[in-house]
């Protein structure tokens, strides 16, 4: 079950950035987004069969035309059970609803999550250098970019998606 992020989610979201970043987000910087509820939205990724374990969370900024997605995290333990792809779904849906692109930033050396945007249309349109330095990881991401995501095919694509998720 995928449901809005709220300040009473951040110890276990901070729980699951412990494990996966050596340097994750602050409470802070958590707090700071949630407080922009008209330019950003985060969900989380509750698992209803342990007592509603949140499994992981994903942003998205909104900006003019373009939607930047911020985050995507699955705690380690829950990977590989379409987690991230549902929430990237919910993202992706809410940003068709305000912009006409998307795009976001990935490690270089993350071909899953890379594989991940892919499916969803996102392709390379560049490098961004050191752009994970203060983080503690790779320090270079791959800028993926989709365009036309309003578009009717972009839907389809979204609408197989969903399928293959078992969502219709």
């Amino acid at each position: 079950m995928i449901v809005p992020m709220t300040p009473d989610h951040l110890p276990e979201v901070m729980a699951i950035d412990a494990q996966c970043y050596p340097i994750p987000w602050s409470r802070d910087v958590y707090q700071a987004e949630l407080s922009r509820p008209d330019d950003r939205l985060y969900l989380v990724a509750r698992l209803t069969a342990e007592k509603n374990r949140i499994a992981g969370h994903g942003g998205v900024a909104f900006e003019e035309d373009e939607a930047h997605i911020t985050t995507v995290t699955v705690a380690p333990d829950c990977r590989g059970q379409g987690i991230g792809a549902r929430l990237f779904l919910a993202l992706v849906l809410a940003a068709r609803r305000r912009n006409t692109s998307l795009a976001l930033e990935v490690a270089v050396d993350n071909p899953a999550a890379q594989s991940l945007y892919r499916r969803f249309g996102l392709a390379p349109v560049g490098i961004q250098r050191g752009y994970y330095a203060d983080m503690g990881l790779t320090p270079d991401a791959i800028v993926m970019r989709a365009d036309g995501i309003h578009q009717p095919d972009y839907a389809n694509r979204l609408i197989n998606i969903a399928v293959e998720l078992d969502y219709a």
